[in-house]
């Protein structure tokens, strides 16, 4: 027993003198593999238009269809959420960034400005931001259904593309909450907890009479049903433009700002919405 202990010191040492020296390119075992359990199926078919969190867009759903046998998730219903590891596939940067000495691609920038800090510039790890060292995300889902016969997770309340690949599925459990055992509340810097929510979403009555033919016809399938899916599609759809998803790099598309003047557009499944902000939001 002595002596494995201090063998396991000794590697817990030479772990940390690396570590100081900045060395993690000369062990091979630093680098991860993942291989792909299933994909996402969404109606966020862009990046625009796909929630910043999924809590945001409680209605919003989809399923991840398993490439795993479908026993790896029996039991998984009896939780309410889950954690969901992916990869942000749809990063537009990926193909050209080049590596540093290192190899990481995506540390040319390593401060950016967070699409609701008023032009502040933070840490990339201080963000949410899809552009990281690794393109790696973890996401925090509903639970609905597991479709053994269709190898299919049910969830909702997502942020997730469609065809994002997923890794990893983990189940939410009550520790992982914050101040679970000591009660301290959770903190965040104050231009992530500011509201700049639309007060309203309306469809116009041409655009409603469109998507009753369009979930008619099927062109948000296979996540909306011809029978039941246009509520749900309604309400979500409205919920998306309530997080005013307008790109704000410029003031005259700052969240939560007038552009009655200007149409803007997200695509949600196979169709395209086009929207306005008028007056106040």
């Amino acid at each position: 027993m002595k002596l494995r202990t201090h063998l396991k010191s000794q590697e817990i040492n030479k772990a940390a003198d690396t570590a100081d020296q900045g060395d993690i390119s000369t062990n091979e075992h630093n680098d991860l593999q993942l291989q792909c359990i299933g994909k996402i199926v969404s109606p966020y078919t862009k990046r625009m238009g796909t929630p910043r969190q999924g809590a945001l867009v409680p209605t919003g759903k989809g399923y991840i269809q398993l490439e795993i046998p479908i026993e790896c998730v029996e039991g998984l219903e009896l939780y309410s959420h889950a954690w969901v590891l992916f990869s942000f596939h749809a990063n537009t940067d990926m193909p050209t960034a080049k590596a540093d000495a290192r190899g990481f691609k995506n540390l040319s920038k390593t401060k950016i400005r967070p699409p609701r800090g008023n032009g502040i510039k933070v840490g990339m790890l201080a963000t949410r931001s899809p552009h990281r060292p690794n393109n790696i995300g973890l996401s925090l889902v509903k639970i609905v259904s597991v479709d053994k016969k269709g190898k299919r997770l049910h969830i909702a309340a997502l942020d997730l593309v469609n065809g994002t690949p997923v890794y990893d599925v983990k189940p939410v459990v009550p520790w992982d909450e914050p101040g679970h055992f000591d009660g301290e509340k959770l903190k965040v810097p104050t231009w992530v907890s500011q509201d700049d929510e639309l007060k309203s979403v309306e469809f116009s009555p041409s655009a409603r009479e469109q998507m009753v033919k369009l979930v008619k016809d099927g062109k948000l399938a296979p996540v909306y049903s011809k029978k039941t899916g246009l509520d749900d599609a309604i309400k979500t759809i409205q919920e998306v433009l309530a997080q005013d998803p307008r790109a704000s790099n410029t003031n005259t598309n700052k969240r939560g700002s007038e552009s009655a003047n200007k149409v803007y557009s997200i695509l949600f499944a196979s169709i395209e919405v086009q929207f306005r902000v008028d007056g106040d939001g």
